[in-house]
């Protein structure tokens, strides 16, 4: 056991801050194929929980801020529901991301088993508070508690679980020649449009907002034919992902003349770190980058897929990320900013984000068990985006996860919208 006890570094305060206006909460979900006993997954739940550090934390208040400190006695919540029909796990995954962890002394993790019962088709759904957890954490946590799942079952021994080393804040793992390279100083401007277009079609105070979900996904033709394109064309799949929502907004908006949109994208700063932090680690790991757009309805999709490419490789040239996770900014949020934050522009801070896992290395098979679909969504109703997209590449798959908060924008509308991004990147592989 490593105990840990450390203040919250400035992107874990921000997420903290966040989740007590009950914001920026994380929710995955893993639909399964293969039958799990009740008994098997509660082990590998505990023997993963024992593995990770930030797994056994709970977060205090001090005088000096937000601590991480170690609860080591506690056990990940597992609750067990009997499926009753498909689409029931869509539910509780609407619900999940609006129920904050109450106090400290409950991990800042819990996991809702729905189980098969007329079929041996589940769901898995992991909730977790973002200051411990970045979108390949999470990938990571599904990949060890099936695997410790295969291993019980087949009897397989399993070795002495050793619970990682802790670590610092992602602020204070980035590589120090990084920022001499980049000459990163006060002088770098974040780049942020004046006046984005925003799309709001009803105005509702915070605790009327709520956060929907839409699962879409692309065949595994059209994945394919899709990351082919993007070679040929000189861009990648994260800016044709861009692009599509894009133009997905600018469709909808039937605008006449040209318009400025923003656009967020995650940034893993894993691999920007000194010694680089593989993936095996959970923890919050991340940074954003916004861009900005003026488009007409005439704009060719692959060359706004080169554009979007070409200004957040700038943006990470230019420092931007790094610069992002230590600035000012960052240090002046508290709670009462960001509840000025949650009723300007109804909390909406962008049009669009993207947010962009890449290519999963999972195994094909846990034994009987094997992952048919992933999903994930983050919280938007308190803060965010008008239009949220969170993406992942498995089994040569593209799944998509649309997130938007009613009634800023109507179910029709988010529809419409998602099945028009779908269709825009279906159409670019033709």
């Amino acid at each position: 056991m490593n105990y840990l006890n450390r203040k919250l570094g400035l992107v874990e305060n921000l997420f903290e801050i966040c989740h007590s206006l009950g914001a920026i909460i994380d929710v995955n979900i893993a639909c399964i194929e293969g039958i799990i006993p009740d008994e098997i997954l509660r082990q590998a739940l505990d023997l993963v929980q024992k593995r990770h550090p930030l797994l056994q934390v709970g977060i205090i208040e001090s005088e000096e801020g937000f601590r991480f400190i170690s609860e080591p006695n506690l056990k990940i919540p597992l609750h067990i529901i009997d499926k009753r029909q498909d689409n029931q796990w869509l539910d509780i995954v609407e619900e999940e991301v609006h129920k904050i962890f109450p106090n400290h002394s409950i991990p800042l993790c819990r996991v809702i088993f729905i189980r098969a019962s007329a079929s041996n088709k589940s769901e898995i759904i992991v909730t977790f508070h973002h200051a411990i957890t970045d979108g390949i954490s999470c990938v990571n946590f599904f990949h060890e508690l099936l695997l410790y799942c295969q291993q019980i079952s087949s009897g397989f021994p399993i070795p002495e679980v050793i619970t990682m080393p802790t670590l610092p804040a992602i602020e204070n793992l980035i590589d120090a020649k990084l920022w001499q390279t980049n000459h990163i100083d006060n002088n770098i401007e974040i780049e942020e449009a004046k006046n984005p277009k925003l799309i709001i079609e009803k105005e509702a105070p915070t605790s009327q907002r709520r956060t929907r979900l839409i699962p879409r996904l692309l065949s595994q033709d059209t994945t394919l034919i899709l990351k082919k394109r993007c070679k040929q064309e000189g861009t990648t799949v994260h800016g044709a992902l861009c692009a599509a929502m894009l133009l997905g907004v600018l469709h909808f908006t039937l605008a006449d003349k040209p318009i400025d949109l923003s656009c967020g994208s995650s940034v893993n700063l894993r691999k920007y770190c000194a010694p680089e932090i593989n993936n095996d680690y959970i923890g919050c790991f991340i940074s954003e980058i916004n861009t900005n757009h003026i488009l007409d309805i005439n704009r060719d999709f692959w060359n706004l897929a080169r554009e979007c490419k070409s200004k957040i490789n700038d943006s990470i040239k230019s420092g931007i990320p790094f610069k992002n996770i230590n600035s000012d900014r960052i240090r002046m949020i508290n709670h009462e900013l960001l509840v000025e934050i949650s009723n300007h522009n109804m909390g909406r801070n962008k049009t669009i984000y993207v947010s962009n896992l890449g290519q999963l290395n999972l195994c094909e098979q846990y034994g009987i068990t094997q992952i048919k679909e992933l999903y994930f969504v983050t919280g938007q109703h308190v803060i965010g985006s008008c239009f949220w997209l969170g993406v992942v590449t498995f089994h040569e798959q593209l799944f998509c996860s649309f997130a938007h908060v009613v009634p800023l924008i109507s179910a029709k509308t988010a529809e419409v919208i998602a099945n028009s991004v779908i269709e825009i990147m279906q159409k670019a592989c033709i």
